[in-house]
């Protein structure tokens, strides 16, 4: 298996799993297969394999493959010197990138879906990279996370999940020989409303400024100055709304109608 002979690059750190029943490692080799391989990594290799995620499968139900995927994700970010990790969906649309925050449950990965299963590139559907200084966007193309309840519309626009690809988790879309990202133009601030047709509302830079700053992760070492500064100069150059919807259809078609007018 590739996560044993070629260390996983994410975000910058090289990750090799040893040990792992060959199930787990199958699966795991699907849920990373969007990363790139390190062929010949330079520095430290983490390694992270089944005796690091003992503790954690003991009182649950989920794979040991998920338990070290979570691990890797999570020792990535928090080895990620260079890159602000933002919780975010993100799309690149005609204009530029779009970036989705909001709170917990308000429906940022269905309206990243719904904006990707109607012809955006899909960027990421949880966790969006920045780079330190340019604030360029990176892909995140872990496979995605379909453990909730989404829209029939939108599940019928997604081809079928690929057998045997881990319940639960579909493959990122692969994107080879595709465009560089767009810089980041536009943010949807995603809230739960009252009227299923969504309606939008414009914010100003300071507000989205601390909305950006609320949705990037702050692992140990943070430098909140930092993040502050490059938040609010990504906030100047942003078209920022503020997006509330009863329904994901109605959320996705103003979402559409704002990232494509034509």
């Amino acid at each position: 298996m590739g996560i044993e002979k070629r260390p996983w690059l994410i975000l910058g750190t090289p990750f090799r799993c040893p040990d792992l029943p060959s199930a787990a490692k199958s699966d795991l080799d699907a849920l990373l297969g969007g990363f790139p391989r390190a062929e010949r990594p330079a520095g430290e290799v983490v390694e992270i394999g089944s005796e690091a995620v003992r503790g954690e499968i003991a009182d649950s139900g989920a794979p040991l493959s998920a338990h070290v995927e979570y691990r890797l994700i999570d020792e990535a970010i928090r080895r990620a010197r260079d890159r602000w990790v933002l919780h975010a969906g993100a799309v690149a649309a005609p204009g530029g990138t779009c970036l989705i925050v909001g709170e917990s449950g308000a429906g940022k990965t269905s309206l990243t879906l719904w904006l990707w299963a109607n012809g955006l590139r899909l960027v990421t559907d949880d966790l969006c990279p920045l780079v330190h200084g340019t604030l360029e966007p990176e892909t995140f193309p872990r496979a995605l996370h379909m453990d909730a309840e989404y829209s029939p519309r939108l599940l019928a626009r997604i081809p079928p999940r690929p057998d045997p690809f881990p319940r639960d988790y579909y493959p990122f879309p692969r994107q080879e020989g595709t465009d560089p990202l767009p810089p980041v133009d536009r943010l949807i601030v995603l809230e739960r409303g009252d009227r299923p047709e969504g309606e939008l509302e414009p914010l100003p830079h300071s507000e989205a400024a601390h909305h950006l700053l609320r949705a990037t992760i702050r692992p140990p070492g943070f430098d909140f100055g930092r993040a502050w500064e490059d938040m609010v100069r990504l906030a100047s150059r942003c078209r920022s709304h503020r997006l509330r919807a009863s329904t994901p259809e109605g959320a996705g078609d103003q979402a559409l109608g704002l990232l494509d007018p034509a």
